[in-house]
């Protein structure tokens, strides 16, 4: 599963993201989604290759099941096949913004 938050910006390293946290008395601070990530001191000023933030460009549409959509069209009555053609690629073409991903 995965969570977007709104409004949040992509940091461009570690010492500037808002979801680093530090421990009580500030000398050692780590990252809550990698159990990997921990610093002494002033979290980097670069992202590691394994951060699991990705950005979603904006401006982007709404997210919708591909899937769902060309079960739709094919459940559907075209005149011609054409048409039927035409409303299937624009759907299957269509630019993933978020990979799907299976539940767990």
């Amino acid at each position: 599963m995965s969570v977007i938050i709104k409004g949040m910006k992509m940091p461009k390293n570690c010492d500037n993201c808002d979801l680093i946290q530090f421990d009580d008395e500030g000398l050692e601070a780590h990252c809550p989604l990698s159990p990997y990530y921990r610093w002494y001191g002033t979290p980097p000023d670069y992202r590691p290759e394994g951060c699991p933030l990705v950005e979603v460009p904006t401006p982007h549409g709404d997210l919708v099941d591909r899937d769902d959509l060309i079960d739709e069209i094919n459940r559907a009555t075209f005149v011609k096949r054409y048409d039927y053609n035409v409303a299937y690629n624009i759907v299957a073409d269509a630019e993933t913004i978020i990979e799907a991903e299976v539940s767990e």
